[in-house]
């Protein structure tokens, strides 16, 4: 068992007394909290306003974020969640790109040379000479499943090698491999670069293709405009890693005798064997780090029992970046905007309720969500409650802000048991479950719900579904689409006159219905699901 930490203790004080009045002046009414489209509404107007200057990552306008959602659990009567208040410092190790960063591929006396941002993004994380020179291996998709029959390796040393490979993973088309369209853990090309790194190799290229990704160049190559940020204490780190696109990723293999469409088919087959290319590819990228922190809030709101649930929403977005259509500034107002303003606007609403009504509540604000899900990695190596006392983590991710809808979207670990957890609230309020409508985009891996169900805990995103009411066929996921084709990730990612806060109010009257389920019914059952024991990180697996 863990050490019950000083905010831990505190908590079973409260508990103790809430459950001393329970017991003398009977079962309280099951209240539910209330909420109001205008608390969403405030919320949102100042996180998404220019003065945080998009809350970059150990930036200013990221401090004044998290000071401002301190001071909105302060308010709430949250207690702090973190050894030294509600602020939990994370450690981290931020890589600068270096803008003269370097490709080049030779054989004999044919040389080709790539343009930086154009057929290329890496980013230098510990090469100390900052220039890497070896023949490159091709690996597949760089998969290893034995759940699946699948080995890319094949026992292949890749010691001091720059490996080769395909975003996602095989078998799209075919249900009986993977998940066929619906990308699991395997297919995310984080998971691809910290493989290659436990395994010894010195450098990783994953080719990029729009439909192998899930979304555009533009957003694979901002790698190499912004700074990379990784856990301070992360026990291995790759040294170069980064993405090349199809049609210079066609040039080298063509040069080592390959053709990529063909290498593509060889990948598709279990038998296939990793593939020498002899070439010597030269990557030159100066390596500049330097040690900053990030901030999680988190904070603590006693319940009716130890066993809490986490409700979590990053605090951070893309700070100030490249200018597009004169506008330097990544407010993030959906991204993640909408999502701490659900936060916050739960935190107020169950402040108002009585603490026997709900199970313990741990509300975090995650920092570093936009690089790799640290924040909430690191909260879960180091939580507000033990990690045997939290039964579920609940998380708000682009939180709808377009309006009611008839349906309910969950993305979660396990699946099959959320789904059956959400029967009994939704049926009543004639509303119905969506599952992931692009699975092959691999939400479930992109988000903070795969830093909880990787530590062993039931974990999901929760949203409102695409079905608006009042709204025609197919508007809604119209809507989405439009959002993440133009707005995901770019300056205009603001804050908009046509939002409609009811959506919210919905999604939080639906969350507390939730989280008053699980505290009802528990998950330990859960916990022992083959799907979420395959979630776990290689670190939790103890």
């Amino acid at each position: 068992m863990s050490r019950l930490r000083p905010a831990l203790a505190g908590l079973v004080l409260v508990t103790a007394c809430v459950c001393a009045v329970v017991a003398f002046a009977g079962p309280p009414a099951q209240v539910p909290p209330s909420f109001a489209p205008a608390t969403f509404e405030a919320h949102l107007r100042f996180l998404a306003d220019d003065l945080l200057e998009g809350r970059g990552i150990g930036t200013r306008g990221g401090r004044l974020a998290a000071a401002y959602i301190e001071a909105v659990f302060r308010a709430a009567g949250l207690v702090p969640g973190a050894p030294g208040g509600f602020l939990q410092k994370v450690p981290l190790e931020a890589f600068a790109p270096d803008p003269q960063a370097a490709i080049t591929i030779e054989r004999g006396d044919s040389r080709i040379r790539l343009v930086p941002g154009e057929d290329f993004a890496v980013v230098n994380c510990g090469q100390e000479s900052g220039v890497l020179n070896t023949e490159p291996l091709f690996v597949g998709y760089a998969i290893t499943a034995p759940e699946e029959d699948w080995d890319d390796f094949k026992g292949a040393d890749v010691r001091g090698r720059l490996l080769i490979a395909f975003v996602n993973e095989p078998g799209r088309d075919d249900s009986t491999r993977f998940r066929g369209r619906a990308l699991t853990l395997h297919g995310r090309w984080r998971t691809k670069l910290e493989d290659a790194a436990r395994r010894g190799a010195t450098g990783m290229l994953l080719i990029h293709t729009d439909a192998d990704a899930g979304y555009s160049w533009d957003v694979a190559r901002s790698t190499a405009t912004k700074l990379t940020f990784g856990l301070a204490d992360e026990p291995v780190r790759l040294p170069m890693g980064g993405w090349i696109r199809e049609a210079p990723a066609r040039q080298l293999l063509r040069l080592a005798g390959y053709d990529l469409d063909e290498l593509r088919r060889q990948a598709e087959q279990k038998s296939f064997q990793p593939v020498r290319l002899p070439v010597s590819v030269g990557i030159a990228s100066r390596l500049s780090r330097s040690a900053l922190a990030g901030n999680n809030v988190v904070g603590v709101l006693p319940g009716a029992g130890p066993e809490a649930v986490v409700l979590t929403a990053h605090l951070d977005h893309l700070g100030i970046g490249r200018a597009v259509d004169g506008d330097s500034v990544y407010n993030g107002a959906v991204d993640n905007g909408t999502a701490l303003a659900m936060l916050l606007g739960l935190a107020q609403g169950y402040a108002r309720t009585s603490a026997a009504s709900h199970p313990t509540l741990v509300f975090v604000a995650a920092d570093a969500e936009e690089e790799g899900l640290l924040g909430s990695i690191y909260q879960t190596r180091h939580p507000a409650v033990p990690l045997e006392h939290t039964l579920a983590a609940i998380n708000f991710e682009i939180s709808n802000p377009w309006g009611l809808t008839r349906d309910v979207l969950v993305i979660g670990s396990p699946q099959a048991a959320f789904a059956r957890a959400f029967a009994p609230i939704l049926e009543p309020r004639h509303l119905r479950l969506t599952l992931d409508q692009t699975p092959e985009q691999g939400f479930m891996f992109r988000s903070d719900q795969l830093a909880w169900a990787q530590a062993g805990i039931p974990a999901a995103w929760i949203d409102g579904g695409t079905d608006y009411v009042d709204r025609p066929a197919g508007w809604g996921a119209a809507k989405r689409a439009e959002y993440r084709a133009r707005t995901y990730h770019y300056p205009s990612d603001d804050l908009r006159a046509d939002f409609d806060y009811s959506g919210l109010v919905q999604l939080a009257e639906i969350t507390s219905a939730l989280v008053q389920q699980i505290g009802d019914s528990g998950t330990s059952a859960w916990k022992s699901d083959p799907e979420l024991a395959g979630m776990k990180r290689p670190d939790a697996l103890r």
